[in-house]
């Protein structure tokens, strides 16, 4: 059995295997405009609950801030769509934007066990991992990594974890065969470090890209560019920055 990974936008992420889908913080909108928004057409779509985005299975977030999840954005689309569950952000102090969501689809949320794995189907779990942000002004937010384990074959979207290497190796068996990172994590060398010596990942992708025509920053230069200078010659590394680019596994 083959699954794909593609990009919505920003750090959103459609993952479907074996007629499962999962979206990774995919509902959100940037406030701050230093990113991307989820391309017009395909919200009007699926806030109106059609087109490939329509009815996903699992809805995944890794925390509470816009560009990651959207409260309103959230409250559209599960109106409008069926929904199996629900990862929220952690409901901490000072997290914005989850009073509603949490209020109207609370029971909506995944239940874990004691080794932070949910279980949606046969041959598949969905670990989290709780770590802080990598930005110092946001050090008490936590950011939840989610590793999807869909028949063998791992997948870990770190989003805006910071680089603690020994709270990786807390987490347990965090071994990965792909992984979604920023090009700040990837361009750090303990962002490296966590991805050859704790992770494992021989394929990494670098996301969290505004789209070409947003990237007042030239995150995308940079990733190219560390690419060139970094990547190992048993590494895969892939760089997004346009919607619907994919990978196979």
């Amino acid at each position: 059995m083959r699954g794909t990974a593609s990009l919505v936008g920003n750090a959103g992420v459609l993952v479907s295997y074996d007629g499962v889908r999962f979206l990774i913080d995919g509902i959100y909108c940037d406030l701050n405009r230093n990113f991307s928004d989820i391309p017009k057409k395909t919200w009007e779509k699926m806030r109106e609950g059609k087109g490939e985005l329509a009815n996903i299975d699992y809805l995944l977030f890794t925390h509470w801030h816009y560009d990651h999840f959207y409260g309103p954005y959230f409250m559209e689309y599960m109106a409008h769509n069926r929904v199996k569950g629900v990862l929220f952000p952690p409901n901490e102090v000072g997290a914005k934007g989850l009073e509603e969501p949490l209020a109207v689809y609370g029971e909506k949320a995944l239940e874990f066990d004691r080794k932070a794995e949910f279980h949606p189907a046969k041959n598949m779990t969905v670990k989290r991992l709780a770590l802080r942000h990598v930005d110092k002004a946001f050090y008490h937010v936590t950011n939840q990594c989610v590793q999807l384990d869909l028949g063998g074959k791992r997948l870990m979207f770190l989003s805006d974890a910071d680089y603690l290497v020994q709270a990786y190796r807390q987490g347990g068996d965090v071994r990965t065969d792909i992984a979604f990172v920023t090009p700040v994590f990837y361009n750090h060398p303990k962002g490296r470090e966590i991805l050859r010596s704790v992770l494992g990942a021989r394929t990494i992708v670098i996301c969290h890209i505004p789209f070409p025509e947003d990237d007042r920053f030239n995150y995308y230069r940079m990733s190219c560019r560390d690419v060139e200078r970094f990547r190992q010659e048993d590494e895969t590394v892939i760089v997004w920055n346009k919607a619907g680019q994919s990978v196979s596994f």
